[in-house]
């Protein structure tokens, strides 16, 4: 089952039950790395505890309600797998906040013993308008990179990340954004696998955005909050005493609701270029791919301008490359190490016809070039499973599909799975039913028989088609490779238009007698649709004055149809009716 959208109706007042949604914010990073050369986690959730705040939304509002919810608990499950523990009260381990929010506070090491741990906060909300009590979930997941164990480690390199490069924006085609959800970033400055984050001085400043300036050191994380253009960049600067200034930019696009609009993106070949001990590149080259898509048109080739370029230190590039006319491709062979300590390579596309510059540039990728450091006697490389979309994670408007496909690292040389396993994140399944341990609860796993129209579940790359993504939809790979099993989660996106339903029909009984007719409305950028009923499965429950489903309801506890009727005897006092539209 694939419930899309809910409507409802009170049978006593007219409310409407309303859509949440949960996060949860840290204070501090959820990858923890382990330095076996001396014992060292970064972060030391010991001595920099980490914690954890409960976040809660109502669809269509960005103000946060969490400290207007009914209860709020804490559960926790190690190595993705297993059943979840309540955390029931403080301990040397945790302490449960007692404020309006309460929050949870990890207060030791726990990535000590574990490879990954995923805190889950439970929220209840009592809906003001119907007075039902609403439950809602959100998991955080905390993994432990580990380093290998070296002899003499070489010079470390300095490098900046960004928690989230970029981010879109629901806009209405007068540009009027209803939601700044998850238009936030935090940087991170890197001296080889530590995080020094704490050693620099960071300044920030905008071009065509508004926002807040938070976290430590000052100005790290920078959340959005207004926009006065369509494209709108915050430009982080980090300097720190005998280091080169680093530069990283966060930008943030409006998703204009009306006409198609005509979007633009880079891809590479490989995501990253390995170099080995002897600064030998594999692969030798990378080839540069710009592509242009049309509304929901198929994504085409698009010949504009390149330019390449290099840097030394992962921050400062030096132009290599710039297309002297149009293409839509560019083979690029990196400078060699024995020339020029080279750390990344960047490329930028601009648009046609045009000589490149600030005012006509359309996108940028930024390609790591992994290398091991001249070290002594190298110990164990860690093993890391990452799942990426290659072609991007964005469909639109119900329309495409997209592929995910998972790469397995040994060190810095990527290696290959034996064994692939595919699932979609569905809070229904259980390790018993639908799932099993090594996806863990919540998450269904993808087989012959349940698939939902994704191809591809026992090889390292599937297809999921846009029927199977409602809106926003999470799939894991769980990747076997030397006997031992690695699994990491990516998130894919359909910008359609969101289906909203409204149920008609006459709310009111009298002296207990007689039925009433209900019917559910399906509206999608204010035009209904499937008004014949024929394009979903419409699946009705109904709920008693406590929030208590009626499982004897029409017998079988629910009643199906475009159209139902609800007799007075169906209610005591008052009700409410909610229908489930299902897209299975």
């Amino acid at each position: 089952m694939t419930i899309v959208a809910t409507g409802s109706m009170s049978l006593v007042d007219l409310s409407d039950a309303r859509q949440l949604q949960a996060f949860i914010g840290s204070s501090q990073q959820r990858q923890v790395i382990y330095n076996p050369n001396g014992g060292a986690y970064t972060p030391n959730y010991a001595s920099s505890n980490n914690v954890l705040t409960p976040q809660l939304f109502i669809a269509g509002n960005n103000t946060d309600i969490a400290s207007q919810a009914k209860s709020i608990k804490w559960f926790y499950q190690t190595n993705s797998s297993g059943n979840y523990t309540e955390i029931i009260a403080s301990d040397t381990t945790y302490t449960l906040g007692t404020g309006s929010v309460k929050t949870l506070t990890i207060k030791s090491n726990v990535l000590a013993s574990n490879n990954s741990m995923t805190y889950m906060a439970e929220i209840v909300y009592t809906d003001p308008g119907t007075g039902f009590d609403v439950t809602t979930k959100a998991e955080y997941e905390i993994v432990k990179v580990t380093n290998g164990s070296n002899g003499t480690n070489g010079t470390n390199a300095i490098m900046a990340v960004l928690s989230n490069e970029s981010a879109n924006v629901p806009a209405d085609a007068n540009g009027t954004v209803s939601s700044y959800g998850g238009a936030a970033t935090t940087i991170s400055i890197f001296n080889g696998a530590t995080d020094d984050t704490a050693n620099w001085t960071i300044t920030q400043s905008t071009s065509g955005i508004s926002g807040t300036a938070s976290g430590t050191p000052a100005n790290r994380t920078f959340t959005t909050t207004g926009m006065s253009a369509d494209v709108g960049t915050v430009t982080f600067t980090a300097t720190r005493s005998g280091y080169a200034t680093i530069t990283k930019i966060f930008t943030v696009n409006k998703t204009k609701g009306g006409a198609n609009a005509t979007s633009y993106w880079l891809s590479q070949s490989v995501s990253a270029i390995q170099m080995n001990i002897s600064k030998v590149y594999t692969p030798s080259s990378i080839t540069f791919s710009a592509f242009a898509q049309t509304g929901a048109g198929t994504p085409s080739a698009y010949a504009g301008k390149f330019v390449i370029a290099e840097s030394t230190d992962g921050s400062t590039f030096t132009d290599k490359y710039t297309s002297a006319s149009n293409e839509s491709s560019k083979t690029y062979t990196p400078t060699a190490q024995s020339t020029s300590a080279i750390k990344a390579v960047r490329v930028r596309l601009y648009q046609a016809g045009v000589t490149p510059s600030a005012t006509n540039f359309i996108d940028e990728q930024i390609i790591p070039i992994v290398a091991d450091g001249q070290t002594g006697q190298a110990g164990a490389d860690a093993v890391t499973a990452v799942v990426w979309t290659p072609e991007g994670n964005v469909v639109r408007n119900s329309t495409g599909s997209v592929k995910a496909t998972v790469d397995v690292y040994k060190g810095a040389n990527q290696v290959t799975g034996t064994a692939f396993k595919w699932y979609v994140q569905d809070s229904t399944a259980t390790t018993s039913s639908g799932g099993d341990s090594d996806g863990g609860n919540g998450w269904r796993l993808l087989n012959s028989t349940t698939n939902f129209g994704v191809t591809g579940y026992t090889t390292d790359t599937i297809t999921i088609p846009a029927s199977t993504i409602p809106s926003v939809e999470s799939f894991k790979c769980v990747v076997t490779y030397g006997g031992v099993k690695y699994s990491d989660v990516c998130t894919v996106v359909d910008v359609s238009d969101p289906y909203v339903v409204t149920v008609v029909g006459t709310n009111t009984f009298k002296n207990g007698q007689g039925t009433v007719t209900l019917t559910a409305k399906v509206f999608q950028a204010g035009v209904e649709i499937d008004a014949a009923g024929t394009m979903f499965s419409y699946i009705w429950s109904l709920y008693d004055a406590n929030n208590v489903k009626n499982t004897t309801w029409n017998t079988t506890g629910s009643k199906t149809g475009k159209t139902i009727t609800v007799a007075a005897a169906d209610i005591n006092a008052r009700g409410n009716v909610v229908c489930d539209l299902d897209k299975a």
